[in-house]
C-alpha cells in the first residue's frame, strides 16, 4: 500500500450523469469528497449534471439528451467512452477512473449500487400493468447486459458493491483477479440523528393534527413504488387496522412521502383498489428536501421493498429514531438487528400483516431504536483513499 505521501500528485477520475448531494448513487461520493481532497488527491468529474462542488475539483460537462429520458445514461456513458478512449489516444492519464455504474469500458473501480439480474427476475413474475412499466422491463434487460459484461470483464480491478447482500450476490460469478471492498452508504448525522424528534416532532404532529392515539408509520420513495413495497405495505395495514385499534387502542395512518403531483391519480386509483377506505388513513405527500422533518413526526418506518441493495431511507429513520420495519432485501443486515431496532417482514402480505400486529401489540415499546453502524464521510474517503491506494500498488511491475 502506498503511504499517504505519495498520493499527493494522484488523479483519479469520477464518472457518473447526475453528481447530485440527494442522489443516493452519487451522495455518498459528494459528501466525502472534501475529504478524499484532504487526502492529497486531484479529482476530475465528467457528468451531465451536477451540484455545487469544490472549487479545486475539475469539473467536465458532456451534452445532455432530455429527450431520450429513461435512456439518458446510456447517451452519457456512450460520450463519456468516447471521450476516455480520444483523451487516451492523445496521451493523457489518469491514475484512477472510478465509475458509479457498471457502464464504462477502461475504468479501474466501480462502484456498485444495484444488480438488474436479480430485479429482473422479480420484474418477470409481475404482470406489467402499462406501457411504461414495460420500458421499464426493456431498460433493466439494457442493464443486464451491460452488467454481466462489465463483472464478467478482466478489465475492473476493484468493485465496491454497497451491502453485504449485493456482495454475496457478485463474488461466486467474478474473475479471480477482482477485489471486492464492501462500501455502504454513509450516514449524513448532522441531518439524521435522535435530536431531529426533540426539535421537530411536536410542531410536525401538530401541523399534521396527529392525535395522541394515532400511530404514524412513515414511507419514502419518489417511484417504483410496486418495487419499493407500497402496495404491500397498505394491503398489510388494510388488513390489521381494525384489530390494531381493538387491542391496541391506536389508529394506523400511514404516510406516503415523496409522491410528485403528476402521480397522485394514478396512485388514488391503486389505491382504492386494494383499501376502499385508504383516504381515511393515508396521507400522499410531496417529496421534500427536509425529509428528516417527517421522520421526526412519525412513530415507526415501514419499507417492505422486494428489491434493494441498501435502502438509504431505512438508514436515515433508523438514525431519526425510528423502529425500521423493513423486509429481507440485501443491505437490510447492515443497519437492522431484528427485534431489537426494528423488525424484519415477510414478503407475503398475510405474513407481514401478521408480522406487523405482533409488532403493534407486543414488541412496539421494547425498541431500541438507532442503526447497528453507519459511516462518516470521513470513513467514506478513508476507505476510497485506502482502495485507490491499494489498486495502485497492484499496478506495479
Amino acid at each position: 500500500m502506498l503511504p499517504p505521501s505519495q498520493t499527493s500528485e494522484k488523479r483519479v477520475l469520477w464518472m457518473d450523469p447526475r453528481f447530485q448531494a440527494r442522489r443516493p448513487t452519487t451522495q455518498s461520493l459528494y459528501q466525502s469528497l472534501p475529504d478524499l481532497l484532504e487526502k492529497g488527491w486531484q479529482v476530475e468529474l465528467w457528468c451531465l449534471e451536477h451540484d455545487t462542488v469544490d472549487e479545486r475539483v475539475k469539473v467536465v460537462t458532456l451534452p445532455q439528451a432530455r429527450w431520450l429520458r429513461l435512456l439518458e445514461p446510456l447517451w452519457f456513458w456512450a460520450l463519456a467512452w468516447a471521450k476516455l478512449t480520444w483523451k487516451r489516444a492523445c496521451g493523457e492519464s489518469w491514475d484512477i477512473v472510478h465509475t458509479s455504474g457498471p457502464d464504462i469500458p477502461g475504468a479501474d473501480v466501480m462502484s456498485l449500487h444495484f444488480h438488474n439480474r436479480t430485479w429482473i427476475r422479480l420484474q418477470w413474475q409481475e404482470n406489467a400493468r402499462t406501457w411504461k412499466e414495460r420500458l421499464k422491463v426493456f431498460h433493466t434487460l439494457i442493464g443486464v447486459t451491460q452488467e454481466s459484461l462489465a463483472l464478467g470483464s478482466r478489465r475492473w480491478r476493484v468493485i465496491l458493491p454497497v451491502s453485504e447482500g449485493l456482495a454475496n450476490r457478485i463474488r461466486s460469478s467474478l474473475p479471480a483477479n477482482k477485489i471486492v471492498r464492501v462500501l455502504p452508504n454513509l450516514l449524513d448525522g448532522q441531518r439524521f440523528s435522535p435530536a431531529v424528534r426533540e426539535r421537530w416532532r411536536e410542531a410536525g404532529r401538530a401541523t399534521m393534527q396527529v392525535s395522541e392515539t394515532d400511530y404514524v408509520l412513515s414511507f419514502v420513495s419518489t417511484g417504483h413504488y410496486q418495487r419499493k413495497g407500497l402496495w404491500a405495505a397498505v394491503e398489510a395495514l388494510h388488513a390489521i387496522r381494525s384489530q390494531v385499534h381493538a387491542d391496541c387502542g391506536l389508529n394506523l395512518q400511514f404516510w406516503v412521502i415523496g409522491v410528485s403531483e403528476h402521480t397522485v391519480p394514478s396512485l388514488r386509483r391503486r389505491l382504492d383498489e386494494i383499501a376502499p377506505t385508504w383516504a381515511e388513513w393515508v396521507r400522499l405527500l410531496p417529496p421534500t428536501d427536509e425529509v428528516e422533518r417527517w421522520y421526526a413526526a412519525a412513530d415507526a418506518f415501514l419499507f417492505p421493498s422486494r428489491y434493494e441493495t441498501f435502502s438509504l431511507v431505512a438508514l436515515e429513520a433508523s438514525a431519526c429514531g425510528l423502529p425500521i420495519l423493513v423486509t429481507p432485501y440485501d443491505g437490510h443486515e447492515m443497519y437492522l438487528q431484528d427485534g431489537v431496532n426494528g423488525c424484519l417482514l415477510p414478503w407475503e402480505i398475510k405474513a407481514m400483516s401478521e408480522r406487523l400486529l405482533q409488532f403493534f401489540i407486543h414488541e412496539r415499546f421494547q425498541m431500541k431504536p438507532g442503526p447497528t453502524a453507519s459511516l462518516s464521510p470521513a470513513d467514506y474517503a478513508a476507505v476510497l483513499d485506502d482502495s485507490y491506494r491499494d489498486l495502485l500498488e497492484s499496478k506495479k511491475p
